[in-house]
């Protein structure tokens, strides 16, 4: 177990590092770079609420439709502190 943990906090580490290397070596990022690390953050959101939309409870799928709607106007944090009250209030009323 500790092999695991030590050896995905290196891996983290080196892909932090391999972003100041590849900085430092081209300057700036190549525009296929760029473009590739502007597509992340909608990869992982679809990778982490895609499998919830498809087989989640209503609980959870309610409050996605909510977070997508309150997220156009309320900051991140918020979000998410009201997405998850959601979804624990709707699991502890039993729906």
């Amino acid at each position: 177990m500790w092999f695991v943990i030590l050896a995905a906090g290196a891996l983290t580490y080196l892909t932090r590092f391999g972003g100041y290397v590849l900085i430092a070596v081209f300057g700036t990022l190549p525009p296929r770079a760029a473009a590739a690390l502007d597509a992340v953050p909608a990869a992982v959101m679809t990778a982490i609420i895609a499998p919830v939309v498809v087989s989640g409870d209503w609980a959870e799928r309610v409050a996605i439709v909510v977070c997508l709607v309150l997220s156009l106007r309320l900051p991140l944090i918020v979000v998410v502190i009201l997405g998850t009250g959601m979804v624990a209030g709707a699991r502890a009323l039993g729906v």
